[in-house]
């Protein structure tokens, strides 16, 4: 008898703590702006969206930048077919986003890739493989390296790397007479 009294006054803490979750996520998703469907205890979540803030904004300095927007007419007429346009209006090379020349942006890129939690100092070979699956410039492989070269932290474990390990000895040279 005590089993049934105890599996129903779980059942109603359940309750109680899904209602208070339910509004939670009602508030959260309220504010958020995504599309979503309440269907008894649960939420149907219909359209989320997540975009970098890199990305959104190379596409917002797309759409300013001149250079992009008379490579996206001529890709547009057939006259090149190396550049793309996206259904969003992006312009891309080979799937890769195309990065307009603008230094605060590649630094940004840059930084990203070098210094977030994912990829902590990757060196010049590999951020550049890391890279160009995503974005291109043009001189994007000397701008990582000029980033890469002026970064303390990388240039401190290269000097580790350089030093011969071990001890030296000094070598005698025996000289015959």
């Amino acid at each position: 008898m005590n089993l049934v009294a105890d599996a129903l006054s779980r059942k109603v803490q359940n309750a109680i703590l899904t209602s208070l979750t339910i509004s939670k996520v009602h508030e959260h998703l309220g504010t958020s702006g995504w599309t979503y469907q309440i269907t008894g205890d649960y939420f149907k979540v219909s359209s989320i969206q997540v975009e970098q803030q890199i990305l959104s904004s190379i596409k917002a300095a797309q759409r300013t930048n001149l250079h992009i927007h008379r490579l996206k007419e001529l890709s547009r007429i057939g006259q090149t077919e190396k550049f793309s346009v996206a259904s969003d209006g992006s312009l891309s090379i080979n799937g890769r986003l195309v990065v307009p020349n603008l230094i605060d942006l590649k630094e940004a890129i840059l930084r990203e890739a070098h210094c977030s939690q994912h990829s902590i100092h990757p060196g010049i070979r590999k951020m550049y493989h890391t890279l160009r699956t995503r974005y291109w410039w043009d001189g994007m492989k000397k701008d990582i390296s000029h980033f890469v070269a002026k970064c303390l932290t990388c240039q401190q474990v290269k000097d580790e790397r350089m030093r011969p390990g071990g001890m030296l000895h000094s070598i005698e040279v025996l000289q015959w007479n």
